[in-house]
């Protein structure tokens, strides 16, 4: 089977598109690009087959996953063990899946741009979101990350969820593109659809902000109106082959229990620490009712007194589960554990590997983990505040937070390790896409990370008190970080429209597609 030669000019312009869309998002922010990123896109994709679409677009995604996502290859070589060689390919063929995101994305737009005279602006994000939101993937990947530092371009989340901040960046694209097509070509009917696009086009660069604007005001109200709680937030800055040592657990142990006295004497009311901070896999079994008693070594609440959320591994020792699970523990005020949230979303081939036997992959892979998975969403209650917990990348996934935030929450906590990542850009981006949960739900969120990025993230999505990212394995030992922030307890019964509905939008979307393809070209010669 051949394939289709390719324009010189269109691969080009999908290299354009490329630059525009790894540049846009963290860490490199350069957050104005996501107005005219798909631009090129378009172009590369005018008037082509959809098979020829597919190619072009499929381009765009590969490229820009693979540069995006190049931290994977870091992960495989800590992780597995992999040469950078080795690893190389791996981070390829994951560009290769979740590059289908932008191919299939223009091969059905350019089938349903000849079923229909509707606007590129319309039909575009409709396809985008459609697709965005259906496409399976491992890490998720939402085109919305390119605007995560722009709290007045991105409340709309609260509307529709993440997709709806992506499908307002492609439509506004479009109507731009359209606008420039038009005035390129300079066709006798050129006038009359300016006139449109040019309405659609102001509508979305005014009317988007605005309404951020608006809300901006209206939620930092509501912020002021909440009654507070002081959060010391630790940062244990602790590496995956510091923790695998006896000799380091003791120390990285001890940083976490100085600073987190340091952030009492500040004023911090509760303290969070990240995911398996504590760092003795085998002392918090799921049968503990409290911490460990006065003079234990392991004890956690020494050298202060308030309570604490710290990650743990636990395990059953009365015939359960024969593998352990990656646990949030909540020590109240008195030591008494008061709450315990199970990780629930595993991440694969990292913390179990589908389709096989556990005990044959950990053969396989001797850094790899088997976790047990944990029961569903689930709440920490400190005091009469409830809060909803995550655990590594849980907070990156709308679906998951939103069953969450159903169980009437007041903030999100989410304790994580990304230090398997070293200083990539992955700590980065994950913050970047775990943003947008805070807005969907007017929560806040308080990150506790190893190896950082640690954070407060407000309700409107403004991230507040971000700590440094840290490889301890490249750099040496670091100290401890941490920092106090007075955290908003919000409404726990209050739903935003994203709440309530859910992915309603994205089935509209999906819906409208799914009616496009079916009209016939003669149904659109009729209309026209």
């Amino acid at each position: 089977m051949r394939l289709p030669r390719l324009q010189p000019k269109r691969l080009l312009l999908c290299g354009l598109s490329v630059l525009g869309m790894v540049l846009s998002c963290p860490d490199f922010d350069h957050f104005w690009l996501g107005f005219v990123m798909w631009i090129p896109y378009f172009a590369a994709i005018e008037d082509q087959s959809p098979r020829h679409a597919f190619l072009y677009g499929w381009l765009v995604g590969i490229l820009t996953v693979f540069w995006g996502f190049f931290w994977m290859g870091q992960l495989l070589v800590k992780f597995a063990d992999f040469s950078q060689l080795a690893a190389t390919p791996l981070t390829l063929l994951f560009a290769l899946w979740h590059g289908l995101l932008w191919g299939l994305s223009a091969w059905i737009l350019t089938h349903v741009r000849r079923r229909t005279t509707l606007p590129l602006w319309l039909v575009a994000p409709a396809v985008w979101v459609a697709v965005e939101a259906t496409l399976p993937n491992i890490f998720p990947i939402y085109m919305a990350h390119a605007w995560c530092w722009q709290p007045l371009l991105i409340q709309t989340a609260e509307l529709g969820g993440v997709t709806m901040v992506s499908g307002i960046m492609v439509a506004t694209n479009a109507a731009l593109w359209l606008l420039l097509q038009a005035r390129a070509r300079r066709r006798p009917d050129a006038p009359a659809l300016a006139r449109r696009d040019v309405i659609a086009a102001a509508c979305l660069l005014i009317g988007n902000p605005a309404y951020g604007a608006l809300r901006l005001s209206q939620v930092h109200a509501d912020m002021d109106a909440a009654p507070t709680v002081r959060f010391g937030v630790v940062q244990g800055n602790m590496s995956i082959r510091q923790m695998a040592h006896p000799e380091w657990r003791r120390w990285i142990f001890n940083n976490q229990q100085e600073m987190t006295a340091s952030l009492a004497a500040q004023g911090a009311e509760v303290a969070l620490w990240g995911e398996t901070a504590y760092p003795n896999p085998r002392t918090f079994t799921r049968d503990r009712t409290a911490d460990l008693p006065p003079g234990h070594p392991w004890k956690v609440r020494q050298g202060f007194d308030i309570p604490v959320i710290f990650g743990a591994v636990t395990r059953d020792v009365q015939g359960g589960s024969p593998y352990p699970f990656n646990s949030a523990i909540l020590l109240d005020g008195e030591g008494n554990i008061a709450g315990r949230y199970d990780k629930v979303y595993r991440l694969m081939f990292g913390e179990y590997a589908p389709l096989v036997d556990p005990q044959w992959y950990l053969q396989q892979v001797p850094s790899a983990s088997h976790i047990a998975q944990g029961a569903g969403p689930g709440v920490l209650e400190l005091g009469p505040w409830r809060l909803g917990p995550f655990i590594c990348y849980e907070d990156i996934l709308p679906r998951y937070v939103r069953q969450t935030a159903a169980q009437e929450v007041n903030a999100f906590v989410n304790l994580t390790n990304d230090a398997w990542f070293g200083k990539t850009d992955e700590p980065g981006q994950h913050l970047g896409l775990a943003v947008f949960r805070a807005v969907e739900h007017r929560k806040p969120m308080v990150r506790a990370v190893n190896t950082g990025v640690s954070v407060y993230i407000d309700p409107t999505g403004a991230a507040h008190q971000r700590t440094r990212v840290t490889d301890p394995d490249v750099d040496g030992p670091q100290p401890a970080d941490g920092f106090v922030v007075d955290v908003p307890m919000m409404d726990p019964q209050h739903r935003t429209p994203y709440g309530l509905t859910g992915e309603l939008f994205d089935g509209v979307c999906l819906a409208f597609v799914v009616w496009l393809w079916t009209r016939r070209r003669r149904d659109v010669a009729a209309a026209a």
